[in-house]
């Protein structure tokens, strides 16, 4: 089984409990085969909790699920650095 994180980033007209039920269904489909290690919820423009996350211990994880790609330039360069010393992954929900 693998270790994972979840990362979501919400869109900018979706509400806190549309994204939450997004998340519980990308857990209902990951624990089959997975163990969720730390789910981080951002609103729209935002990256406190990926701060976050990166901020955790990320040796321990295989992959990072998140719902879509990171535009922040400083914040993909530096998931880009930590995936390849870390040896993690990086995989999108529609990727499930």
């Amino acid at each position: 089984m693998a270790n994972v994180f979840i990362y979501y980033n919400s869109d900018q007209s979706e509400s806190t409990e549309q994204a939450v039920h997004r998340v519980n269904e990308l857990i209902h489909n990951l624990e089959i085969h997975h163990v969720i290690l730390g789910v981080f919820l951002d609103f729209f423009n935002q990256s406190t909790e990926l701060m976050e996350l990166l901020n955790s211990p990320l040796s321990e994880i295989d992959y990072i699920f998140t719902n879509k790609p990171i535009v922040n330039e400083f914040d993909k360069e530096l998931i880009i650095q930590l995936s390849r010393t870390e040896k993690f992954e990086i995989r999108y929900f529609d990727e499930m």
